[in-house]
């Protein structure tokens, strides 16, 4: 990158913490409502919510002996 360019994210940046706060707040919103659609787009292809994907679980297996052993260890 030269010196003199600057990349688009700074300017927008830039532009949210020392434009207009009116003018800021309302591109904001129009911002936020399209990240919305396009993640909730996302998820719709996905099969899961894109916002909150559910964690896998994991199983947890005890071998015989452990579970023979465990309440010994408790007394």
């Amino acid at each position: 990158m030269t010196k003199g360019t600057m990349p688009d994210e700074i300017s927008i940046l830039r532009f949210f913490e020392t434009g207009p706060i009116e003018k800021a707040e309302v591109v904001f919103n129009i911002v936020r409502e399209k990240m919305r659609e396009r993640l909730s787009g996302r998820g719709e292809d996905g099969g899961e919510s894109a916002l909150h994907p559910t964690p896998r679980k994991r199983s947890v297996r005890l071998s015989a002996d452990a579970a023979r052993e465990a309440p010994e260890a408790k007394s």
